[in-house]
């Protein structure tokens, strides 16, 4: 599964969208509320990531120290409901780089634990690049 979108709102500014079982992403042209991940040729965008609430404690952990995404909020789901937690993630850039983990990393990995295996010989490589990297190629 790669960005399958699940909601958009009445005027179409927040998009969700599903990327792996446990990871969506809410995207916006413009970035009103400050999420602080947003660039010229990037969308910003908030991570939601469901698990169990045992996993809390350490999802949170490693998003601060991996990720250094310091604003996470654990609530009830609202977006994952098959989960008994969800985590609500804001300011994780999109690519991994040698400073932090990113959503990249993050969707790779959560697939491969739920043991949704990407097939890439069988997805369109500039949609993963897009919700993943931010990249998106101008031909």
């Amino acid at each position: 599964m790669i960005a399958e979108e699940i909601k958009s709102s009445p005027n179409g500014n927040f998009k969700l969208y599903q990327l792996c079982k446990n990871v969506v992403i809410c995207q916006t042209a413009t970035d009103p509320h400050g999420w602080g991940n947003a660039t010229e040729d990037e969308p910003a965008f908030m991570v939601y990531l469901g698990c169990k609430k045992e996993e809390v404690e350490g999802h949170i952990r490693t998003f601060n120290i991996f990720y250094r995404c310091y604003w996470c909020e654990v609530r009830k789901p609202k977006y994952l409901k098959e989960f008994e937690a969800e985590i609500k993630i804001r300011g994780m850039q999109r690519y991994i780089d040698s400073h932090a983990f990113g959503l990249d990393y993050l969707v790779e990995s959560q697939a491969g634990k739920h043991g949704q295996i990407i097939h890439f010989d069988e997805i369109d490589f500039d949609e993963y690049n897009y919700h993943t990297t931010g990249y998106m190629p101008k031909w």
